[in-house]
């Protein structure tokens, strides 16, 4: 049985309420004890309110891929460790963390077994975790209180290879900032300028009315009334502009995208799926949209297409605390 810091949270600012804290604090203990089951199921609750103290969050998914190990339950082990690589790509932490030898040697052993070399590779800085080496069994140590178990002793430093050379990417779109949700607001009224214009007569005959050719596509003026409602905050207004605009029976790839993009920043995430299917392809020139698609795929609980329209999406966006909340979330989702 492993020797346990029982104050490990005083390694770390602390976050989060108390029943996180409680959570985490109990989920340690029952590790130690032996209860690797209800040290996962305490510590898997507590890191959803650690998400945003990195080294605590961590420090649960690495107890949480060893106790799923010993039990033998090596999908959950797995995605545990793989939380353990996203967040190490939004923060560097690992190496600082400090954990008990025999935990940090399970957790090496697991992670050589159960995932890919790029992602252990990301848990070395890029390079490949180092074989583990048996911990010896520590019998002198007693707990008075707040206890800094040792980390193990370093490794040869090893120069790691070149790294590749980067695949070319034709004519590859800048990365650029993308516009959060707007928070919800109370409606405010339609602008006088959507209210509808009086139909002029023509000179055809009653059976066909001249107004049916220009409302057979997207009106611009709309579109342009919708942007000003979102970029006010008035999301009501700006989705049922958005939403008009998606209804019409022609409707153009780019102005599909530009609703896809308007109704995903008024949080009308199925109106954003909608507006994407109309678009069709994303093209080159184009590939921040794929966040947004993922975004709303997420919010509607399609994880998996949600995963290869981020995938696709990062290399081209700016990494804001919003996009790495986001990226945790979707990359750590369970199909």
């Amino acid at each position: 049985m492993y020797v346990i810091a029982l104050a490990a949270t005083s390694a770390f600012a602390a976050s989060g309420d108390d029943f996180y804290d409680r959570l985490y604090t109990r989920g340690v203990a029952q590790f130690g004890e032996g209860n690797y089951d209800g040290a996962y199921r305490s510590l898997r609750l507590a890191a959803f309110g650690l998400l945003d103290d990195v080294p605590r969050f961590e420090t649960a998914e690495i107890y949480m891929t060893v106790a799923a190990a010993k039990l033998k339950r090596d999908a959950e082990a797995r995605m545990s460790a793989q939380r353990v690589v996203t967040a190490e790509r939004v923060e560097r932490r690992y190496a600082s963390l400090l954990l008990p030898d025999g935990v940090r040697k399970d957790f090496v052993d697991a992670a050589q077994r159960l995932l890919p070399a790029d992602q252990i590779g990301v848990l070395r800085g890029g390079a490949p975790l180092p074989a583990s080496q048996p911990a010896p069994r520590r019998t002198d140590i007693t707990v008075p209180g707040p206890v800094i178990v040792p980390a193990p002793q370093p490794q040869p430093r090893v120069q790691p290879p070149p790294p590749p050379a980067p695949k070319p990417v034709p004519t590859p779109a800048p990365r650029v900032p993308l516009p959060a949700p707007q928070p919800a607001l109370q409606p405010k009224p339609v602008p006088p300028t959507l209210q509808p214009k009086p139909i002029q007569p023509a000179p055809q005959p009653p059976m066909q009315p001249a107004t049916l050719p220009a409302r057979a596509g997207a009106d611009p003026s709309t579109l342009a009334d919708a942007d000003r409602a979102v970029n006010n905050g008035d999301l009501a207004a700006a989705r049922g502009l958005y939403r008009a605009t998606l209804d019409a029976p022609q409707l153009s790839h780019a102005n599909a995208l530009r609703v896809a993009e308007g109704l995903y920043r008024s949080r009308d995430f199925a109106g954003t799926m909608r507006a994407f299917e109309r678009a069709g392809a994303i093209g080159s020139g184009e590939e921040q949209y794929h966040y947004y698609y993922a975004v709303a795929l997420y919010e509607s609980g399609r994880y998996g297409q949600a995963k290869r329209e981020l995938a696709a999406g990062l290399p081209y966006i700016e990494v804001t605390p919003d996009v790495a909340r986001y990226r945790m979330k979707i990359e750590g989702a369970i199909e």
